[in-house]
C-alpha cells in the first residue's frame, strides 16, 4: 500500500514538469516564429525600399538627360545591399543595312547601375520596372531606360540601363527636289562614370557631361527602299527596319548618332 502511494506521490511531480516543459516549448517556438515574421517583413521592407531607390535613380536620370551641365543628387539609405556603377558594361553595337552596304554605326560599352537587393523570400527575375527587353525602340511610349530585376551571382540585383532609340524622317533639300531620308539614333551612356561599390548610407551626384551628334552621308546609286538597324547588347539582338524614299534613281540617307553622355559620382560629406 505505501508503495502504491509513492509512485502517486512521485507521478505528481513528473507529471508537472512534464506541462511545464511542454508550456516553455509552445512559449519558445512562438516566441520564434514571430521574431522569424518581423525579421521577414524587415527584409521585405528593404527589398521594396531598394527597387524604389533605384525607380527614384531613374528619374533622377531622366530629369536631366539631353540638357549638359545640369545635374541633381540622390541620398541611398540603407538597405542592406550593395549600389555598384559599371562604366565598362553593357556592350552595345549598331549596325545599320542599307541595300547592300552594311555599316558599324556604333560599336563601345554603355554603362550599367545596380543594386544587390538584401535577401528576400519573395524571389523574381526577368521582371521590368520601366521598359521591356527589346534592344531597341522606335517608339516614344516604349521608352530608353530598361529598369529590371535578375538574379546574379549574390542573388536578385536590380538592374538600370539605356537601349537605342531610332526614329525616322524626310527633309526636301532646296529647288533640287532631293529626298533626304534622316536616322537619327539616340543613346545614353554611363560609361564616363565612377567605378563605385557602395554600401550603407551614401550620395550620388548625376550630371549629364556633354550631347554629342556624329553624322554620315549615304549618297545611294540605286534604289533602297527600307533601312535595317541591328542593335546587340551583350549579345542579345533586336531589329528595326524604318522606311526610306528615294529621289528617283539614288536614294539619300543622313544618319546621325545623339549621345547623352551622363556621369555618376559619389559625393562625400
Amino acid at each position: 500500500m505505501r508503495s502504491d502511494k509513492g509512485r502517486i506521490g512521485l507521478a505528481t511531480p513528473v507529471s508537472l514538469s512534464f506541462l511545464l516543459f511542454s508550456l516553455l516549448l509552445i512559449i519558445l517556438t512562438t516566441y520564434y516564429f514571430a521574431v522569424s515574421t518581423v525579421e521577414t517583413k524587415s527584409e521585405k521592407v528593404k527589398y521594396i525600399a531598394a527597387k524604389n531607390a533605384m525607380l527614384t535613380l531613374e528619374g533622377a536620370i531622366r530629369s536631366i538627360l539631353w540638357t549638359p551641365d545640369s545635374s541633381i543628387v540622390q541620398i541611398f539609405q540603407d538597405y542592406d545591399g550593395k549600389f555598384e556603377v559599371k562604366p565598362t558594361g553593357r556592350y552595345l553595337v549598331i549596325n545599320l543595312t542599307l541595300g547592300s552596304l552594311d555599316q558599324t554605326i556604333f560599336n563601345g560599352n554603355v554603362g550599367f547601375v545596380r543594386y544587390i537587393l538584401p535577401p528576400a523570400t519573395v524571389w523574381e527575375n526577368g521582371v521590368f520596372i520601366r521598359g521591356d527587353s527589346r534592344t531597341i525602340v522606335n517608339s516614344s511610349t516604349a521608352g530608353m531606360t530598361q529598369l529590371f530585376i535578375r538574379i546574379g551571382d549574390s542573388g536578385q540585383e536590380v538592374i538600370l540601363s539605356y537601349r537605342p532609340y531610332a526614329v525616322s524622317y524626310t527633309n526636301t533639300l532646296g529647288d533640287s527636289n532631293t529626298i533626304e531620308n534622316v536616322i537619327r539614333v539616340y543613346l545614353i551612356t554611363l560609361n564616363y562614370s565612377e567605378n563605385l561599390i557602395l554600401q550603407g548610407k551614401f550620395r550620388v551626384k548625376v550630371r549629364c557631361l556633354s550631347v554629342h551628334v556624329a553624322t554620315k552621308l549615304y549618297n545611294l546609286s540605286n534604289i533602297i527602299s527600307s533601312a535595317h538597324i541591328v542593335s546587340s547588347i551583350d549579345g542579345e539582338t533586336g531589329t528595326l527596319i524604318l522606311p526610306l524614299r528615294d529621289s528617283g534613281n539614288f536614294t539619300y540617307v543622313r544618319v546621325e548618332v545623339v549621345t547623352c553622355n551622363i556621369k555618376l559620382k559619389e559625393v562625400r560629406e
